[in-house]
């Protein structure tokens, strides 16, 4: 299934969702009802999320300036016998040592590297300036104070959305593969998924029946868990919809 973003919640929202089925049954047994929300969104991470994202906007207009040659190592590194020694593989030593690519295109595929590495450092960071994932006492406070039936209902959508991802994966890994040989002049701005979908040849009508209703479902359970965590923290930055990458 092409790459989507699920919900835009900060990483250590992300990190502390993921123990929500042990907190469940650990909460279960309280009865009391569900105190006020605890405020998670602070300005100053606020600023840091806009900065990660511009920071990851560069990263992807790096890629694609030169997609086409990107496409092309990926194409020479899978075409590595399977005992491919990956230990401590080193990128930017690969490019210079195969004879699949031009001087030129090694150069520019290495300019891109070092640009990129650039910005991994930046993203790297910006992380280091939130929260510690190891000691949130203000995430884990919302979480030990939310309503039991809320983190049922949360385990429940999650467990039913990845139901559905897995579904049709195959036909998804088809959509995919036609999703990124779109030409990179094509109207990205204006995507819908489901008309998409629709104009896809190698996919029967049932077929598409089914991914877009699955889209659909998606969509719902999205939107519904954005509420369910916004709920419990706050104003977490959660946009109902499906967008992809």
């Amino acid at each position: 299934m092409k790459k989507k973003t699920i919900w835009s919640l900060a990483l250590a929202l992300a990190l502390v969702v993921s123990a929500i089925g042990t907190a469940t049954s650990a909460f279960a047994a309280t009865s009391a009802p569900m105190e006020p929300v605890t405020k998670i969104a602070t300005e100053n991470e606020d600023a840091i999320w806009e900065q990660i994202e511009a920071v990851e906007e560069k990263s992807d207009a790096i890629f694609q300036r030169n997609a086409a040659l990107w496409e092309k190592l990926d194409e020479i590194c899978n075409a590595l016998p399977d005992d491919y020694d990956f230990t401590n593989f080193d990128e930017a030593a690969f490019i210079r040592s195969t004879n699949a690519l031009t001087e030129a295109e090694k150069e520019t595929l290495l300019a891109d590297i070092k640009e990129l590495n650039g910005l991994d450092a930046e993203m790297e960071a910006l992380y280091a300036q939130l929260p510690d994932c190891d000691n949130m006492p203000l995430y884990e406070k919302a979480l030990e104070k939310a309503d039991p039936k809320v983190l049922d209902e949360i385990d429940t959508l999650e467990q039913e959305y990845d139901r559905v991802c897995e579904k049709h994966a195959d036909l998804w890994d088809k959509v995919d593969e036609a999703y990124f040989d779109l030409p990179d002049d094509y109207d990205f701005d204006n995507y819908d998924e489901a008309a998409f979908i629709r104009s896809l040849t190698f996919l029967t009508d049932a077929e598409k029946d089914a991914l877009i209703a699955d889209y659909n479902r998606l969509t719902e359970i999205d939107g519904r868990l954005c509420e369910l965590y916004d709920s419990i923290w706050g104003n977490t930055g959660c946009e109902s919809g499906i967008c992809p990458l």
